[in-house]
């Protein structure tokens, strides 16, 4: 139980971080403006944890021009978790926020992260690879539950399209 109390936030936190301050309320990306203090920030705990490039990498890096960056397109490409959603429960983004959206899904995914883990804390098993064979397997029918509980939510709500 304490577990599920950690990972939870933990998990919605990282996604708000992640995902959800991406997008405006309308759905398109926001322009992220350059920090130069956070990129390097970044780059340096890239380099920490997936190593130094090597020095063929280095050269073929340094003997390449910066290519102009194309504007982003008007397409909206949305995440998967809502894509499953207007999918398979038919959503309709016109009648809802699209942030509120995000933040209902990072809402679910972190319990339903939490909720695995919680549950793999309670199995005494010493063998590592035993739990997470255990977890991937409980991984799918967490999600489709979930999804279900907030697709019906949100069709009781009446954010769906009439089909």
């Amino acid at each position: 139980m304490l577990e599920f109390i950690i990972v939870t936030p933990l998990v919605y936190l990282f996604y708000y971080i992640f995902m959800i301050n991406k997008y405006d309320e309308n759905g398109k990306l926001k322009k992220q403006k350059e920090n130069k203090f956070l990129s390097k920030v970044i780059d340096k705990i890239k380099k920490f944890l997936f190593g130094a490039k090597s020095e063929k990498d280095e050269i073929l890096l340094r003997g390449r021009k910066n290519k102009k960056i194309k504007e982003q397109k008007e397409d909206i490409k949305f995440p998967t978790e809502v894509e499953i959603l207007m999918i398979r429960y038919k959503v309709d983004l016109s009648k809802i926020n699209y942030k509120k959206v995000l933040k209902i899904v990072g809402l679910m995914c972190s319990i339903d992260v939490g909720l695995i883990i919680g549950i793999l804390s309670y199995i005494p098993m010493e063998n590592v690879y035993v739990l997470i064979l255990i977890g991937a397997i409980l991984m799918l029918p967490v999600i489709l539950i979930s999804y279900a509980i907030v697709g019906n939510y949100l069709k009781k709500k009446g954010l769906t399209k009439n089909v």
